[in-house]
């Protein structure tokens, strides 16, 4: 799972392995799996452009989560663009920016709905989920999702920060997470 701004999942080096969801019927505007999200066919948006949730997980705008996902699953041996470095994994796309929440010096995103990504990538079958994110701040909300999301069997590798500073980042610095 890629929790953070969207993976476009029409990339050369990515099309072949974004993960579908095999319980969703794609368009229908059915829950077919009935896990609570209507046609989340190749993952979850939850924040949309404007903090409105949809099933279209796509950057949009080029900003990271695309560069994330070609990282961990690119295409290998396909003598396209680069190769990840999951051969033959899947990359189940969470959006868990808004569009309409930037950082005003930098432009970044922010990641807005993270933990709700984690829970989701989890409970839809995310092995591992990659969260290059993160911030200063315990919270017990933020364990307890780790938590859950480790006893269901997922994997979180999590940024720890590029600052050099010694300070705990989160969710790096929460127990259970890689």
């Amino acid at each position: 799972g890629i929790d953070d701004t969207g993976v476009d999942w029409n990339h050369p080096d990515l099309a072949g392995n974004i993960w579908t969801n095999p319980g969703e019927i794609e368009s229908n505007g059915i829950d077919d799996d009935n896990n609570g999200y209507i046609d989340d066919f190749r993952g979850w948006d939850f924040g949309g452009l404007n903090g409105t949730p949809d099933n279209n997980p796509m950057e949009d705008q080029p900003d990271h989560g695309t560069h994330v996902a070609g990282c961990a699953s690119a295409v290998t041996n396909n003598n396209t663009g680069v190769s990840g470095i999951g051969f033959n994994s899947k990359v189940m796309p969470v959006k868990t920016s808004r569009n309409d929440q930037r950082d005003p010096s930098s432009g970044s995103p922010y990641i807005v709905y993270g933990y709700e990504g984690l829970l989701y990538a989890a409970q839809n079958g995310a092995k591992v989920i990659n969260c290059s994110w993160g911030g200063g701040g315990y919270s017990l909300l933020g364990q307890n999702i780790i938590n859950e999301v480790t006893a269901l069997g997922s994997v979180i590798v999590s940024a720890a920060g590029n600052s050099s500073l010694r300070d705990p980042f989160y969710p790096a610095a929460y127990d259970n997470v890689m």
